[in-house]
């Protein structure tokens, strides 16, 4: 078994902890539901949340356009090719860069 270390600022960790604390979550735990998850799933394609509380009551719009998307991103019959978007974005943002 490896040991990892991740760097948060102060407010981050503290936030996360609440938040995992508020879902009966560890922080190992959720460091490891998410890494066997992404390589099963081959990217990042869940929600885990929590009560919104003050803190977060601003940015819950964020959260709330990004489950729409995710609604409709599970509805979509045809796979979606992840390096085709990727470089679409790249070459849109930046121009083809061949």
């Amino acid at each position: 078994m490896k040991t990892i270390s991740i760097r948060l600022e102060d407010s981050i960790y503290e936030e996360l902890g609440e938040m995992l604390e508020a879902m009966g979550q560890t922080k190992q735990t959720f460091y490891e539901t998410f890494t066997r998850t992404a390589l099963r799933e081959r990217s990042i394609p869940f929600i885990i949340s929590a009560p919104v509380n003050k803190k977060t009551a601003e940015s819950s719009g964020k959260m709330e356009a990004f489950q729409r998307l995710e609604i409709v991103r599970k509805k979509m019959s045809d796979p979606i090719d992840y390096n085709k978007e990727r470089e679409e974005a790249i070459n849109e943002k930046y121009g083809c860069i061949d």
